[in-house]
């Protein structure tokens, strides 16, 4: 409220009427009103936000903005303008007068270019330290389950691509090499920013291994990405568990697990229940499948809490449809197409499917694409400091 009222007094001279033009370009009689009030806000921050952590966070939400501003400035103000430019009498000193602009306008393109750069990353709207990131087989039998192992394979890829951490916790395949469905617990920074442009339906287009006649098939998976804000958190009672042990299952050999380390555990009041044999020791594998049922309760509980939103599992999946898409990957054109942007097909289906600076590119391509929607809504939406507090 502080920050409100000094900016009313400080910022009164906004234009009223605003320009026709690109609602992005710096020019824009708006944007520009916008970024001063930006700047204002900045300086505001700076007097009032020691000992605030909300007011601190959002001083550094702008510094970025606010010093790209700054120095856009200084560039504009290094510009000999026309009028001194015909002032000038000296020919030779005009021409260099001239030069000097001309690189000046070249570091202001540039400058311009980080700006918006920076305005478009603040108007990113969600940031989470982890997510609930899940994998579905759809339509078309076993080629579908293939096709989700290696859609599993991409993404796990990427993760570690991206430096980010991650956990499986629950994971069904197939005797052929499939996958029916998968979940992970994925956290780093920026990493919701990132997987969010994932969820929704995966299509392939190609000739299974198994076709004779040489037909292509068409076969669907889903990905689902459900946010999980650092406050989420789950207790669990041992009167509610639980807990069996058994004999870990294998292949047998000199490495048999001859005792009952092999950990199944219930929990009663959700009827969730986890195991966990892949060590040898029967206490570690008990804090591996309570591990994998905490993720699953906060799975369920954050599940629960979106229920309402256009973002919940289930309208991301769709109906698992041949014909809902968000990316098709066509093998025979070697093509992959996300059909939500423009310039959104790439080829070299083998390296976009290692889940490196491919997949990296194309999702930079949907960021920028949502945050020029998020702050062409900000800008609609937003009113001058003096405007608003005369509203409210």
């Amino acid at each position: 409220m502080l920050v409100r009222k000094l900016l009313s007094i400080r910022f009164a001279p906004v234009v009223r009427r605003w320009a026709s033009t690109d609602p992005l370009s710096l020019q824009n009689t708006k944007m520009q009103a916008y970024l001063e009030s930006l700047r204002q806000e900045y300086y505001v921050l700076r007097v009032n936000a020691a000992g605030n952590s909300k007011l601190y966070e959002r001083l550094a939400q702008l510094e970025g903005v606010v010093t790209a501003l700054e120095q856009r400035r200084v560039l504009e103000r290094n510009i000999t303008s026309a009028k001194d430019l015909e002032l000038e009498k000296d020919e030779e000193m005009r021409e260099l007068m001239q030069e000097e602009n001309k690189v000046y306008a070249d570091l202001l393109a540039k400058q311009e270019h980080t700006l918006l750069r920076e305005l478009l990353t603040l108007a990113d709207d969600e940031a989470y330290p982890a997510l609930i990131f899940g994998l579905n087989a759809g339509a078309g039998g076993q080629e579908a389950m293939l096709f989700a192992q290696e859609l599993y394979e991409m993404y796990t890829g990427y993760f570690d691509h991206m430096g980010w951490e991650y956990e499986e916790f629950a994971r069904e395949t197939t005797d052929i090499g499939g996958l029916r469905h998968a979940s992970l617990m994925v956290s780093g920074d920026d990493v919701f920013s990132w997987l969010r442009y994932e969820a929704g339906v995966h299509r392939v287009q190609r000739v299974p291994a198994t076709e004779k006649n040489g037909r292509m098939h068409t076969s669907t998976a889903s990905i689902t990405v459900i946010p999980r804000p650092a406050d989420v958190q789950v207790h669990i009672a041992e009167k509610d568990l639980k807990i069996e042990t058994k004999r870990a299952s294998g292949a047998g050999g000199q490495h048999v697990n001859t005792t009952d380390s092999a950990v199944r555990i219930v929990h009663l009041p959700s009827g969730l229940a986890v195991e966990a044999q892949s060590e040898r020791s029967q206490l570690k594998n008990r804090e591996l499948a309570m591990k994998r049922l905490r993720a699953r309760l906060v799975q369920q509980q954050l599940e629960s809490v979106e229920a309402s939103k256009l973002a919940t599992k289930k309208a991301q999946q769709g109906s698992l449809n041949r014909n809902e898409k968000i990316r098709t990957f066509n093998f025979v054109q070697d093509r992959i197409t996300d059909h939500r942007i423009q310039g959104g097909t790439l080829h070299n289906l083998e390296g976009f499917l290692k889940g490196g600076e491919q997949l990296s590119g194309l999702i930079e391509k949907l960021q920028l694409e949502h945050r020029k929607d998020r702050l062409k809504d900000l800008l609609e939406a937003w009113q001058p400091p003096q405007e608003a507090s005369n509203q409210s």
